[in-house]
């Protein structure tokens, strides 16, 4: 029995080595430092944007949403984030909220840019479509990404309604909310998986299926969760950037959490191009 566990270990260690080196080949990394630049750039503007559509909507309350974040993001960069919340839900305009929306349109959409570039190399094919089609189909993207976020935010604060008036009208055990609330977020992650299936199989120069591109989106959005929970953890009680860094510490903190968020992302999509390939042979 231990034999068997410490060979499935060594054969698992020597595929996540390979992979590792199979990432730094294809220059995963260079293009994660890329799509992080322009995925930071288009953050204050998106954030603000976001933030600024839902005080707009009274049904949504935002205090939830700052209790997520807080749970997912590392301390100091959630300092910085949650004071620009702050700044916008008391300086809101209808002028600041179309500009925000163009900037973060802008950004995002070049971040996509280099995802697609990334994309096409895992595959080794050039890009042959005309620049404005693949622009359109990054655009595509950056709104799919905007009504996701938008509308989990309403389906968050109605999913615990009707869960609340399930549970009073029917009269079911007090362990159903904690089901129910559990139900919510794996609707939301299972919702991610399926945003990331789409961006996988439409943006690549390469005629692809869905069964193609689930394995990869399912890897990389565990990835994401794995990652982001760890560097949270890791950053809140062992590397004290704000000691060493100062108020910069916030600013790196969330610097790296983009860079592995895309970093997972491009993961994701080398190993359909693997898989790919391996049924193609």
């Amino acid at each position: 029995m231990k034999n068997k566990l410490n060979s499935k270990f060594q054969t698992y260690s020597k595929k996540m080595k390979f992979l590792m080196e199979y990432s730094n080949y294809r220059e995963i990394n260079s293009k994660a430092a890329e799509m992080s630049f322009y995925l930071l750039l288009s953050f204050f503007p998106f954030l603000i944007f976001t933030i600024s559509l839902v005080v707009y909507t009274p049904i949504i309350k935002i205090s939830k949403y700052i209790f997520l974040l807080k749970k997912i993001l590392p301390l100091s960069a959630f300092n910085i984030v949650s004071s620009l919340m702050q700044s916008a839900i008391e300086n809101r305009s209808f002028s600041f909220l179309i500009l925000s929306f163009i900037l973060a349109m802008y950004t995002m959409s070049r971040a996509v840019l280099s995802l697609i570039r990334g994309m096409n190399r895992s595959y080794n094919i050039r890009e042959t479509r005309p620049y404005f089609e693949v622009l359109f189909i990054s655009l595509v993207f950056v709104i799919m990404l905007v009504v996701l976020i938008f509308t989990s935010m309403i389906f968050l604060v109605f999913g615990e309604r009707l869960g609340s008036f399930l549970f009073n009208l029917i009269g079911l055990d007090q362990y159903f909310m904690y089901i129910w609330n559990l139900c919510r977020y794996v609707v939301g992650i299972i919702t991610v998986i399926i945003i990331l299936m789409n961006l996988y199989r439409f943006t690549p120069n390469k005629k692809l299926h869905f069964k193609d591109v689930l394995p990869g989106a399912i890897v990389s959005t565990l990835c994401w969760l794995v990652a982001s929970f760890c560097y949270s953890f890791y950053s809140n009680n062992f590397a004290r950037y704000d000691i060493i860094y100062g108020s910069l510490g916030g600013i790196i903190v969330l610097m790296t959490w983009v860079y592995l968020s895309s970093w997972t992302i491009l993961i994701g999509c080398e190993i359909n191009a693997r898989l790919y390939k391996r049924k193609m042979r």
